[in-house]
């Protein structure tokens, strides 16, 4: 992956900040300072890259494409953009988008995402070529963005603006991942999730990231042209996160448990509840070219089930799923350190130590994950009434710092003691 940074200069309470593009960003630090608002700009990248957001930018810019392609002559270039305007629009729709998602349509902010793309001008050319069996050809059209081609059949093709988005989507791809299908899909996962998932029709929601959560719903429902094998530690780490499996069973979402009893998911647990729409989507799609936001994975878990999740999310990041996770939990983050460690450990010790230290702590290796590959980002109050987001240096110590912890540690431990004096003095 090539460097994604986002500069903030002003989103909600977030000034002056910056944050680097990682495969896993775990978002941390008390509530207000804005998590959400950074992991939707983040989110906002991906859903620029998968969706036809861009044809908006073409369609403002009040192009005549039918007299352009009336002109078009092989090797002419048919339109020139500078580069930086394309930018300076995905800087202004990053903030209309994060309005849209928390409902507010005045919603202000300023950002750059800068974006690994060295040239200064987007020059699409056109060409043409005939194709087909002999005396049956057929001619078509072919625009070229970089080594990039778009190529439709004359009679069939429309002048519009798409070939021209799926041409900048598919450079702007390939600068960050060095492969334009390295991205499929995007979804996002908000906070009281768990209480949607049994709707059946689309309510009139406030803010655009219960839509974006209810067109998940109705893609889990869509029956899939051809079935995923899924991967069997994503599928054992389902198990025991939700002590037992989900299936959808006659457009109703069932829980069966481990011991063999079923109910509707609506009678299981708030943990079950949560956790459904990940368990449904890892159950349904492969998590390769997924992108997922996902708000509190730990909401409703019992410690012991805060950490398989982080196996969980952990694997299916090593499959190739891109995840931006905002926590308060200090297990979630413990695990996905010592994950780390682990990975660091697995080249200093022998094989058979290194799997007899997996067995013990009943640990597969598939969920061992790269530092490289994790962003740790804290936000905290700055002396202005703002806040200011920290990047945690992993590489320092081999794990996320846990200083938005440590403070409240601290302070019980402390806490704690001055009751027990109190206690002894008072005798009681």
């Amino acid at each position: 992956m090539n460097p994604v940074v986002f500069h903030i200069k002003k989103l909600g309470a977030v000034r002056n900040s910056k944050i680097e593009l990682k495969p896993l960003m775990i978002f941390s630090g008390e509530s207000g300072l804005g998590k959400s608002y950074v992991a939707f700009l983040v989110h906002y990248l991906y859903t620029l890259l998968v969706s036809d957001r861009l044809i908006s930018f073409f369609n403002e810019k009040s192009i005549d494409f039918k007299s352009i392609f009336e002109k078009k002559q092989s090797g002419q270039v048919l339109l020139s953009i500078p580069a930086d305007e394309l930018f300076a629009w995905i800087n202004k729709d990053a903030i209309n988008y994060i309005g849209y998602l928390i409902g507010h349509e005045k919603f202000e902010g300023e950002v750059e995402i800068q974006f690994p793309y060295e040239n200064q001008t987007l020059e699409f050319i056109y060409d043409d070529e005939l194709s087909g069996l002999d005396n049956k050809e057929e001619l078509f059209y072919k625009i070229k963005l970089d080594h990039f081609t778009y190529r439709v059949v004359s009679r069939s093709f429309q002048p519009d603006s798409v070939p021209f988005s799926d041409l900048t989507c598919a450079v702007l791809l390939d600068a960050i991942w060095g492969d334009y299908r390295a991205l499929k899909y995007c979804y996002l996962l908000p906070p009281s999730r768990g209480a949607l998932m049994e709707l059946t029709e689309r309510p009139a929601f406030r803010s655009g990231m219960y839509e974006e959560f209810f067109d998940l719903k109705v893609a889990l429902s869509r029956p899939l042209a051809k079935s995923v094998e899924q991967n069997a530690t994503i599928t054992e780490c389902l198990s025991e996160v939700n002590m037992g499996s989900l299936q959808q069973v006659e457009g109703r979402i069932m829980y069966y448990t481990k011991d063999g009893a079923d109910m509707p998911l609506t009678a299981a647990a708030s943990s079950i509840k949560e956790l459904a729409p990940f368990t449904m989507m890892l159950n349904k799609f492969s998590p390769e070219g997924i992108s997922i936001l996902f708000e509190e994975p730990e909401a409703h878990l019992h410690p012991e089930r805060q950490v398989k999740v982080a196996d969980l999310i952990a694997c299916s990041v090593n499959k190739g799923c891109q995840m931006q996770v905002t926590t308060h939990s200090d297990y979630f983050i413990k695990r996905i350190n010592n994950l780390m460690k682990l990975h660091l450990l697995k080249e200093r010790m022998s094989s058979e130590e290194f799997s007899k230290l997996l067995v013990a702590y009943n640990i597969e290796e598939d969920c061992l994950i790269d530092p490289e590959n994790v962003g740790a980002f804290l936000l905290r109050r700055n002396g202005n009434g703002y806040s200011e987001i920290v990047t945690q240096d992993i590489s320092l110590d081999n794990e996320i710092p846990f200083e938005s912890f440590y403070q409240v540690i601290d302070e019980d431990i402390q806490l704690s003691g001055t009751i027990r004096n109190l206690f002894k003095k008072e005798g009681i």
